[in-house]
């Protein structure tokens, strides 16, 4: 007959050998599976969705395309040539007007390089370029047949038109306003080649009187 106290040995032993040990196995098993799931490798689905630009993404990045060359100014201009930044559209347009009876002639005159918006402009956010006469400060109803002007690929969903050059308009004044000077406003946004916007002008000149108006 064995002692008491081998007896609890024995019961403590198989205790041990038929519950705990296989208890701890199943816990160590399991914790082990949950960790490689945790650092299983990303399939190459994930890394697609990981690395491909979501829509919102694309979006954004075109909205900062669209804003960098609305801006009206650049910083990268400004940290190469400083003065540029003080400069303002009609630093590279020239507004020159003519007056044949009741014709009025207008030439824009653009730099080499730079160009201004067409009218109607391409996007919504542009500035177009607009032509008043006026008599004093009053504005007189005149209609302008704009030219389409030039295709130019600057980076966005499709190309803009732009005036660049010489750019020649006439109108032909409706009605009277003798007693008054005539002037041209144009409002114009000059942007060159690479994309740089300055802020845009409103550019006035004196049209010469003429006395031979047909105009009562």
């Amino acid at each position: 007959m064995k002692p008491v106290g081998s007896r609890r040995v024995s019961t403590s032993k198989t205790f041990v050998l038929t519950w705990l040990l296989p208890t701890f196995i199943a816990i160590v098993i399991s914790g082990s599976f949950l960790f490689w799931q945790w650092t299983v490798p990303t399939t190459e689905s994930d890394e697609q969705s990981l690395t491909s630009p979501s829509a919102a993404d694309k979006r954004d990045s075109k909205r900062d395309v669209v804003d960098f060359y609305a801006a009206s100014e650049s910083s990268v201009a400004a940290q190469s040539d400083p003065a540029r930044t003080r400069q303002f559209s009609a630093a590279h347009v020239n507004l020159q007007a003519s007056r044949e009876a009741d014709t009025i002639k207008i030439e824009l005159e653009i730099d080499s390089g730079w160009h201004i918006n067409a009218n109607p402009a391409s996007f919504d956010f542009l500035i177009p370029t607009e032509i008043e006469v006026l008599a004093g400060r009053r504005m007189l109803s005149t209609k302008f047949a704009y030219p389409s002007g030039d295709e130019l690929d600057v980076g966005l969903e499709e190309p803009i038109r732009v005036y660049s050059g010489d750019v020649d308009l006439t109108t032909t004044l409706e009605e009277a306003a003798s007693g008054y000077k005539h002037t041209v406003q144009a409002v114009v946004q000059a942007c060159n080649d690479s994309g740089l916007c300055l802020p845009p002008s409103t550019i006035t000149t004196s049209i010469p009187d003429t006395m031979d108006s047909s105009l009562p």
